[in-house]
């Protein structure tokens, strides 16, 4: 039986990095307007590349369409996502992924009962504000999830010089009841952790299990206090992406205030809150902006571009602003922002790359998480009859699976487990495994 046939229609960061994690176990084809990135997709993965416009259907059958099983439209332009979401389904029968940004053609379709030809759309914006809300609001976090229907929390947190379990073995640190060390990333490696693994200071350590547990977690390692409603929220951008962040916001109980960049447009966004304010000065001009509100700050969040969110975060450390955060579109500086001291980086891409991945899994995965901008992934997989998990203690899983896998959390019947060496893996269970991006998939699919 030959391998599953992904035909992808955009070879830009996102499309690019999907194609280089399902090489392993799919037949890839990507398509690009652009021959000098195909020609550098080709030479780096094994792909298939086709140039032309993934809209034609004349294009699309030179791609092989009509061998496809999922097609995933992932350009820079809305339209043509749904349009070669469209040209795809006229030609054949893939299941289709879009990813869009305007926040209005996903609620369109998502009104249409899955319509326009999409059988997935993933908004960028709404997404972005999801993953940036849920990691502020654990103290330390610089990325979080949830799984299991919000059972089950993966975080990442960096280890300063003066924590509980800087210095300590995994062994010494694993003293929070339901909580699993995943995994370390130090100096661009990532180290499975054993008993004997000492954590130390720099370490950024992957840390899944029951909300309480992470939490506390959280409480231990963080200088930062756990941020309340009453604090002041401060939002810079108030074009949509600001606007689904502070209603985020105001759904946790909080009242941001939001920075519009252009004050002409102050009063539109306004009329789309309950409880936020929007002040109008241009965020661009520190001069011109709202400095007393800046020092009074507890969060100031970075929602517009990435020149003025970089620089205004900077201008907010200067005032002593407890708590900054920011949106990074631009995939070439993210290190730049996170190696300036910001509390929370959030980058799109990485959200979305998950999304994709979790609906080109389909039923071998529940849910996906990229993490270290797709250099590992967490995944949500119940374990059927075919696993070769089933009916295998936790200890003896590295018998069945390839290195770089640890096995984070296990539900049963709605009841979390701590997955410990002598822990029957069964039928039915709800499996958190932490994975190298490489093997991903290929794990997904033995268990």
């Amino acid at each position: 039986m030959g391998l599953e046939m992904i035909l992808i229609i955009g070879a830009g960061d996102v499309g690019s990095n999907i194609a280089a994690d399902l090489t392993e176990t799919h037949d890839v084809t990507i398509i690009d307007r652009d021959p000098d990135r195909i020609d550098a997709l080709a030479t780096k993965i094994d792909v298939s590349g086709v140039v032309g416009d993934g809209r034609s259907i004349p294009v699309l059958q030179e791609a092989g369409i009509d061998k496809a099983e999922i097609v995933v439209a992932s350009t820079d332009s809305d339209a043509a996502n749904v349009m070669v979401c469209n040209a795809a389904k006229q030609v054949g029968d893939p299941s289709t992924i879009a990813r869009v940004k305007d926040v209005g053609l996903y609620r369109t379709w998502q009104s249409l009962d899955s319509g326009l030809s999409v059988d997935t759309m993933l908004c960028i914006d709404v997404l972005a504000a999801e993953a940036l809300t849920r990691t502020i609001a654990l103290p330390g976090a610089q990325a979080a999830d949830t799984f299991a229907d919000g059972q089950v929390e993966v975080a990442e947190f960096e280890i300063g010089g003066d924590t509980p379990v800087t210095d300590q073995t995994v062994a010494e640190a694993d003293r929070y009841a339901s909580a699993t060390f995943a995994a370390i990333f130090r100096d661009d490696n990532i180290i499975i952790p054993e008993g004997d693994t000492v954590i130390q200071s720099g370490d950024c350590v992957v840390v899944i299990g029951s909300l309480h547990s992470v939490s506390r977690f959280a409480e231990a390692v963080s200088s930062q206090p756990t941020l309340d409603t009453d604090d002041d929220v401060v939002i810079v951008g108030g074009d949509e992406l600001g606007y689904q962040i502070a209603k985020q916001f105001e759904d946790r109980g909080w009242t941001p205030h939001i920075a519009e960049r252009e004050s002409d447009r102050e009063t539109q966004p306004a009329t789309r809150f309950t409880e936020s304010s929007v002040a109008g000065p241009d965020s661009r001009n520190v001069e011109g902006f709202s400095l007393d509100r800046l020092a009074n700050a507890d969060l100031l969040v970075g929602a517009a571009d990435d020149d003025t969110n970089y620089l205004l975060t900077q201008v907010a450390r200067e005032y002593n602003v407890t708590k900054t955060a920011a949106i990074v579109n631009n995939p070439a500086i993210v290190e730049l922002f996170e190696g300036a001291a910001l509390d929370v980086v959030v980058h799109p891409e990485d959200i979305i790359a998950g999304e994709i991945l979790q609906a080109v899994y389909g039923s071998d995965s529940e849910n996906v998480s990229v993490l270290e901008h797709d250099d590992a992934e967490v995944l949500e997989i119940i374990v059927d009859n075919e696993s070769v998990l089933a009916g295998t203690a936790l200890r003896d899983i590295s018998n069945h699976l390839p290195t770089g896998v640890v096995i984070g959390a296990i539900l049963r019947e709605g009841q979390l487990q701590v997955p410990r060496g002598n822990k029957i893996i069964q039928t039915g269970d709800r499996i958190i495994a932490f994975v190298d991006a490489e093997k991903a998939a290929e794990v997904a699919g033995l268990i």
